[in-house]
């Protein structure tokens, strides 16, 4: 959890694995995940794909590339038709205390960290953004209770990245880390073992004089085949990017772990 995270918009597959038995990362072993999205906006198309390795239900690492298509929308910013940006994101995530699934109500929480690298300095600085390059951090707090089959998670990530680092980080309003919150709720209906449909909601820093910047919302359904792949189909809500208001559209992803 996010859908909107890590990497613009992944899967939930990590919170809930316990409920399918052990997958990548479990606590005797080591695994390794892939993953693709796509989103498609009124304005722009947005593609990830990446890696990420689990080591004995403890430590995570990942990579991801961000390929953020501007489509027709591109000439008319004056950057060139379909112009596309390009951001890497390397992460890290630590358990540092409780389970997602188990019987108690002590909730999973983790730390974790990502360092950002986006390709093309001359036009992130030409939209008032002060860096290629970014970092965040984040304490992230998960619980599923299966009785009444909710999965609640809660995020707050400092950072300073500019639609998630695609657009710099800083900017010529603020060059300073700040606290973001990002939360979700899932239901997990006992009827159909293996789907969680739920909403979630990510505030955004506004940094840049050149453009208003949204918080996000999506509402999405998630289904989990088996405990090696996982199908995400979610509506999104992603407002004002680069000053083209209304952003939204549909978003799949399918990740496959071992």
């Amino acid at each position: 959890m996010p859908v909107l995270s890590p990497s613009s918009i992944p899967t939930i597959w990590e919170e809930i694995q316990d409920l399918i038995g052990p997958s990548y990362g479990s606590n005797k072993s080591a695994g390794m995940a892939l993953h693709y999205s796509y989103v498609n906006l009124t304005s722009y198309w947005d593609q990830n794909v990446g890696a990420s390795m689990g080591f004995f239900d403890r430590v995570e690492i990942s990579y991801t590339h961000n390929f953020f298509q501007t489509r027709g929308t591109g000439a008319k910013l004056g950057i060139g038709n379909g112009y596309q940006f390009d951001l890497d994101v390397a992460g890290a995530k630590v358990r540092l205390f409780g389970h997602v699934a188990d019987n108690t109500l002590i909730p999973q929480v983790a730390i974790g960290g990502m360092y950002k690298h986006d390709s093309d300095g001359k036009v992130i600085h030409e939209v008032g953004s002060m860096h290629t390059d970014g970092g965040d951090a984040y304490l992230a707090v998960t619980k599923l209770f299966p009785k009444v089959g909710i999965l609640i998670d809660t995020t707050v990530r400092f950072t300073k990245g500019n639609e998630w680092g695609i657009l710099g980080f800083g900017g010529d309003k603020d060059n300073n880390y700040h606290a973001q919150f990002e939360g979700s709720l899932g239901y997990l209906p006992s009827f159909i073992p293996g789907l969680v449909v739920g909403v979630e909601y990510r505030t955004k820093p506004r940094n840049q004089r050149f453009t208003d910047e949204s918080n996000w919302f999506d509402v999405y359904t998630s289904y989990f085949v088996n405990k090696h792949l996982n199908v995400t189909l979610a509506y999104v809500s992603l407002g004002t990017i680069a000053t083209y208001k209304d952003q939204t559209g549909f978003y799949f992803s399918a990740q496959t772990g071992f």
